[in-house]
């Protein structure tokens, strides 16, 4: 890519610190829930912005196969890729409430495999990736567009189609098939990989669900027509010129992007883009029921009590720590 520049898209932006509302009563965060069958749009960043995803068929191969072999392993149904030079997006369904162990599997190998290709050390991540939570199809359609014109958003290139990365498209969504083959590099012959994985590049179940097939599609086009005309808006007012997919590919992985970003930028973890208000409202205060009884068993944790049962979808403490997480409520 390009330099990462601040990103147009409003609902994912915020305003400086001195503009935010006081925080007063704001429930505190804690933990993260992870439930099968949620659908989610990740952000993964390269430390200090540098160029190390930039277009290269080594690192397009990586990430086509790892993204394969992994996403059949945890479970994750891939909708939409970008990967940009300083990071990549994803939208996708986790159907077995594994997307942290698919994201540490891929990120692991990932760092591994460019560290080899580009004979450097240390670390390539940052710390933690951004996992937005989609609640409803519309917001499945929004954040889909907002990855796939993520390359005009940039400022890479002027079409998205032009863009020389690892890019899917509304078209291969239900009839295209991802290859990559095991990066010789730096797994080598290794026996516990397998030589090639594959992917199928799905559409959305909820949009299915609540457009058909060929609804779904003009959807997803039209969303996407949206994004690009909004990025080109942007990049006109602010007076950039578009990088260009030759200069994108000959950039050095070491440069580091330099263009504007808000320190401290609100980071959302959740969209419910498209819900009615009486919608939105009952997601919320499930999210904030979640964190308080988090917050609780912490607290009782903390304490020294034994036998704490965390809220359901604890990812963390149940993974890591040993604990116990209440089962999920069911309907009677």
């Amino acid at each position: 890519m390009v330099p990462d520049r601040p990103n147009p898209d409003p609902s994912d932006a915020s305003p400086p610190n001195r503009c935010r509302p006081h925080r007063r009563g704001r429930v505190k965060k804690g933990g993260y829930c992870h439930l099968a069958g949620d659908y989610y749009m990740v952000t993964c960043r390269v430390l200090l912005r540098r160029y190390l995803f930039k277009p290269d068929r080594d690192i397009v191969n990586a990430f086509k196969y790892l993204f394969a072999h992994y996403a059949k392993v945890h479970g994750i149904q891939i909708f939409a890729v970008c990967v940009m030079s300083t990071h990549y997006h994803l939208v996708v369904l986790d159907t077995l409430g594994l997307l942290p162990k698919f994201l540490m599997d891929v990120n692991r190998s990932l760092a591994n495999v460019i560290k080899a290709r580009y004979k450097t050390s240390g670390a390539v991540f940052e710390q933690e990736p951004s996992k937005v939570k989609l609640h409803g199809a519309e917001a499945v359609i929004d954040k889909t567009a907002y990855v796939l014109a993520n390359p005009v958003a940039a400022g890479a290139v002027r079409d998205p189609r032009e863009w020389p990365g690892f890019r899917t498209r509304i078209g291969d969504m239900g009839r295209s098939v991802v290859q990559g083959r095991r990066p010789e590099h730096y797994f080598g012959r290794r026996k516990t990989l397998a030589a090639d994985a594959s992917f199928a590049v799905e559409m959305p179940p909820n949009v299915l669900e609540a457009y058909g097939p060929e609804r779904a599609k003009q959807k997803l086009a039209e969303a996407l027509e949206e994004k690009v005309a909004e990025a080109r808006a942007e990049v006109r007012r602010k007076g950039w010129t578009y990088l260009g997919a030759k200069r994108a590919m000959n950039i050095s992985p070491f440069k580091q992007a330099v263009a504007y970003e808000v320190f401290g930028a609100r980071n959302p973890d959740m969209s419910t883009y498209g819900l009615s208000p009486e919608e939105a409202a009952c997601v919320k205060r499930e999210y904030i029921a979640f964190h308080r009884a988090y917050q609780d068993c912490r607290r009782r944790m903390k304490q020294g009590e034994t036998g704490v049962l965390w809220p359901p979808g604890t990812w963390a403490m149940v993974q890591h720590f040993g604990q116990r997480a209440s089962p999920l409520a069911t309907a009677a």
